[in-house]
C-alpha cells in the first residue's frame, strides 16, 4: 500500500524534487568529486564481484577449480552447515521417537510441545502478514484514492487492445506480483509486535537463513573471505520487509555482563544512538552464529596473520557489513584483522552509520559500497520520502515517530562509508547524466574532508545521486519489470561483474596506449643524431618521390659517423628506463640497410 501511494501520487514529486535549491548540484561540481579507481583497486573489486556472483551457485562450486584458477581454498558453506544440522536433527528425532514409544502418548506429546515451544514457521508468518495486508487494504480503500490491481489490469486491456493477450497477461502478472509485494510491505509495517518478533526469531534460525554464504581462504596471505548472496528466498524477503528501525547492539543485561567478564577488548555500545534495519539485523544475528566457529578457527590457526574480508551483493552486502561490525563490537576479532567491507548494490541500513565508524575508530574507507549508476536497491531506503509518506509510516508504526533520519533527512537510512559509482558501457545501460560518458568506476569523495563544508558537500552529492533517478521514476516505467527489465539489469550481480571487468579492460587498453606513446617519444630522439631530422627518415620515401631529391642528399652516412654517440645514448636509455634488450632488436632494419649502402658507395 505504501509503495502504491508512492507510485500513484509522487511520480511528479520525484521529478520536481531535484529542482529544489537544497538538492541542486550541477554536473561540473559533482564531477569534481569523482576519482577514478586505480587498476589495482579495480582488480580487487573484480575479484570480489566474481566471488559475489559465485555465491548464487554454491552447489556448483568446484573446490579444485577455485584453488587452481583463483588460488582460493574452499572451506565451507551454509548449505553444508544446513545438511549437517538436518542430519543431526533427524538423528535426534529418531532417538526421541524411540523414547516416545516406551512412554505414554500424552507424556510424549507434552514433551514435544515443551521442546518446540511457541516457534512460528516462515510459512505461518507469511500467512499472518498476508492476512494483515488484506485487512489493512480493505480498511484503507475508502480513505486512500487507489485503484486495485484488477481495475488497472482492465484499463490496461482496453488501452492496449492491439497487443497480444500473452504480452498483456505477462505484464499484468508482473504488476500484480509487485502489488502483492507492496501489500506485504504494508502488512509487516502495520503488524503487531508479537507477529514481527515471531518473524525476527525465525530469521535467526538455521533452518530459514535468509541468504546462503560460503567461506574460502587465501592460504598465502592468511586472508579468509566470507561471501554472502542476496535475496532469493522467502526468509530473505521477510528480512527486507521488516524494515522498521531498532537499536544496534543494545545488549541484554546478561549478555552485557558476560562480555564484560570474558572480553577485555569488547566495545559495548549501550547508550549509543545508532539505529539499524530490524529485519536485516535479526538475520545478521543468525548468520553471525553460523559463521562464528569458522572465524574463531581461523584466528586460532593463523594468529596475528589472520585477516577477514567480508563481501556480498544486495541484502548479502548489508549482512556482511553488520556481521563485520558485530565481530569487532563483541570483541571476537581485532580491528587490525578486519579488512574493509566491499558491497555491491546493497541498501543502506543504518541511521548514524558514519558516527558509529568514528566511535569504533574505523576510517570511512572501512565500508566501500559499490553502486550501479541506476540500481534501485541502494536508493530504496536512502531516497527522499515525501511528508505524507513519512506521516503514514509514523501512523502505522510507532518506531518511525522518533526516527532521526526520517524526521531530519526525509529518508529511512543514510549511506555510510565510501560510495563508489559503477557506470557500465552505454550499450548495456544508458549513461548517468551526472557522470562522465563511457564506462568507469569512481569514488565519490571530497579532497578536504577535514572541513565541515566539505563534509556537507559530500553528503549533499550522495543524496543527489541517490535521488537521480528517484526510485519512483524507475518504478513508473513499465519496462522496469520482469526478468528482462531495467531493475533486474541494473541490480543483477552478473551485471556488476561484467561492468567491473569492462572497466579493467578499458584501463589496460589506456595503459598500453600510453606505453606505446611513451616509447615512441623517447625512442626516436635518442637513436638519431641531433643534426639529422627524424622526419627525413620517417618520411624518406614520400619525400624522395614527391620532391625528386636524390638519396645521396640525405647524408645517411652521418648516422654511422656518430654511431658511438648514438650507442652511448641508447645504453643510457636502457639503463635508466630498465628497458628490455628486445628494444635494440626493434631498430628499423631499413635504416641499417640504407646506412650500409651509403658506406659501400662512399
Amino acid at each position: 500500500m505504501i509503495m502504491k501511494m508512492l507510485m500513484k501520487r509522487n511520480v511528479k514529486f520525484a521529478k520536481l524534487m531535484m529542482t529544489k535549491k537544497s538538492w541542486s548540484l550541477t554536473k561540473n561540481p559533482f564531477s569534481s568529486l569523482l576519482r577514478r579507481v586505480s587498476l589495482t583497486e579495480a582488480k580487487l573489486y573484480a575479484q570480489m564481484s566474481y566471488l559475489g556472483n559465485l555465491a548464487y551457485c554454491i552447489p556448483k562450486i568446484k573446490a579444485g577449480n577455485l584453488l587452481k584458477y583463483r588460488g582460493l581454498r574452499f572451506v565451507t558453506s551454509s548449505i553444508e552447515k544446513k545438511d549437517l544440522a538436518m542430519k543431526s536433527e533427524k538423528d535426534q528425532v529418531a532417538s526421541e521417537k524411540q523414547e516416545a514409544d516406551s512412554k505414554p502418548e500424552d507424556e510424549a506429546k507434552g514433551k514435544e510441545q515443551k521442546n518446540n515451544g511457541y516457534r512460528i514457521s516462515a510459512s505461518t508468518a507469511y500467512q499472518i502478514a498476508a492476512s494483515t495486508a488484506s485487512y489493512l487494504h480493505s480498511h484503507t480503500k475508502s480513505i486512500l484514492p487507489f485503484k486495485s490491481s484488477k481495475s488497472e489490469a482492465g484499463a490496461d486491456l482496453s488501452e492496449r487492445g492491439s497487443r497480444t493477450d500473452v504480452n498483456i497477461n505477462m505484464m499484468n502478472a508482473e504488476v500484480a506480483s509487485f502489488m502483492a509485494t507492496t501489500d506485504s510491505v504494508t502488512a509487516v509495517v502495520a503488524a503487531k509486535e508479537e507477529v514481527k518478533q515471531a518473524v525476527a526469531d525465525d530469521l535467526k534460525s538455521t533452518r530459514s537463513s535468509p541468504c546462503e554464504w560460503f567461506i574460502c581462504d587465501d592460504d598465502q596471505s592468511g586472508m579468509r573471505f566470507v561471501v554472502i548472496q542476496g535475496s532469493e528466498s522467502l526468509a530473505s524477503w521477510q528480512a527486507n520487509l521488516l524494515f522498521e528501525p531498532c537499536q544496534f547492539e543494545m545488549l541484554e543485561e546478561d549478555v552485557f555482563d558476560f562480555l564484560l567478564s570474558r572480553l577485555t577488548n569488547a566495545i559495548l555500545l549501550q547508550g549509543f544512538d545508532v539505529l539499524v534495519h530490524r529485519g536485516i539485523y535479526e538475520a545478521a544475528k543468525g548468520i553471525y552464529e553460523q559463521i562464528l566457529p569458522e572465524v574463531r578457527a581461523h584466528l586460532k590457526a593463523r594468529g596475528n596473520r589472520a585477516t577477514f574480508r567480508f563481501t556480498g551483493h544486495s541484502l548479502g552486502g548489508s549482512l556482511s557489513l553488520l556481521i563485520n561490525l558485530m565481530l569487532l563490537i563483541r570483541g571476537e576479532v581485532p580491528a587490525s584483522s578486519l579488512l574493509p567491507v566491499i558491497t555491491f548494490g546493497a541498501p543502506s541500513i543504518m541511521c548514524g552509520g558514519d558516527h558509529l565508524l568514528r566511535k569504533l575508530g574505523l576510517p570511512r574507507s572501512h565500508v566501500q559500497a559499490i553502486t550501479m549508476h541506476r540500481d534501485i536497491v541502494p536508493r530504496a531506503f536512502s531516497c527522499n520520502y515525501p511528508n505524507h509518506v513519512a506521516e503514514l509510516l509514523k501512523a502505522v508504526n510507532g518506531n518511525f515517530r522518533n526516527h532521526p533520519c526520517l524526521n531530519n533527512q526525509k529518508l529511512l537510512y543514510a549511506p555510510m562509508g565510501e560510495l563508489l559509482i559503477l557506470q557500465p558501457d552505454e550499450k548495456f545501460s544508458p549513461n548517468h547524466p551526472l557522470l562522465p560518458s563511457g564506462s568507469g568506476l569512481y569514488f565519490l569523495s571530497c579532497p578536504l574532508l577535514d572541513t565541515s563544508d566539505a563534509e556537507k558537500q559530500l553528503q549533499a552529492a550522495k543524496l543527489v545521486f541517490l535521488n537521480s533517478p528517484h526510485p519512483l521514476e524507475i518504478l513508473s516505467d513499465r519496462s522496469a519489470y520482469g526478468s528482462e527489465g531495467t531493475i533486474q539489469r541494473d541490480h543483477d550481480m552478473n551485471s556488476y561483474l561484467r561492468s567491473v571487468r569492462s572497466v579493467i579492460r578499458q584501463e589496460l587498453n589506456q595503459i598500453r596506449k600510453a606505453r606505446r606513446e611513451h616509447r615512441r617519444k623517447f625512442w626516436w630522439p635518442l637513436v638519431l643524431p641531433h643534426r639529422i631530422n627524424s622526419g627525413i627518415i620517417v618520411e624518406r620515401s614520400v619525400t624522395s618521390v614527391n620532391l625528386g631529391i636524390g638519396l645521396d642528399q640525405f647524408k645517411f652516412s652521418g648516422i654511422l659517423r656518430t654511431s658511438k654517440e648514438s650507442l652511448k645514448r641508447l645504453s643510457r636509455l636502457v639503463a635508466s628506463q630498465h628497458m628490455h634488450l628486445l628494444v635494440v632488436l626493434l631498430f628499423p632494419a631499413r635504416l641499417l640497410l640504407l646506412g650500409a649502402y651509403n658506406v659501400i658507395s662512399f
